[in-house]
């Protein structure tokens, strides 16, 4: 695999930053800014799930291949979150995430964000969970 995946304008407008992509894994992060929370202050759920979204279907890409991505997309059609702790402005959170089950027209991922060790100013700043998501993907089969 020669070409890597270029990263979704919307992950790059949230500010989301692509940090690793190889083939299985695929690693993004973000700084949380005051306009990601939800009207109490903490991270909104969407944030995410558009970074584990991200990093499944990049991940899952790596493993296709970019010729066979491109030749039959692949496309989420579920996607479960749990969120497991807070995340605030000024938080770094870390996403990875894998394949679980890669068949012909469905794809199975799993992803969770962390907090980056000493990513928060507070101190606060162990390896927290933050959330854990499973997605599922369709992969088009073009006529």
């Amino acid at each position: 695999m020669t070409e890597e995946p270029s990263q979704s304008p919307f992950v790059a407008l949230i500010g989301g930053k692509m940090e690793e992509w190889r083939e299985g894994y695929v690693r993004l992060s973000i700084r949380l800014e005051p306009h990601h929370t939800n009207p109490h202050g903490v991270m909104h759920g969407g944030v995410i799930t558009t970074l584990m979204d991200e990093v499944l279907g990049g991940v899952i890409a790596s493993v296709r291949g970019m010729e066979a991505m491109h030749a039959a997309p692949h496309a989420t059609v579920e996607m479960n979150a749990s969120f497991l702790s807070a995340a605030r402005p000024g938080d770094e959170l870390v996403v990875e995430g894998r394949v679980l089950r890669l068949g012909k027209t469905v794809a199975l991922g799993e992803a969770e964000a962390r907090r980056r060790p000493g990513g928060r100013p507070s101190g606060r700043g162990k390896d927290d969970l933050i959330a854990k998501g499973r997605f599922t993907f369709v992969i088009q089969q073009r006529q």
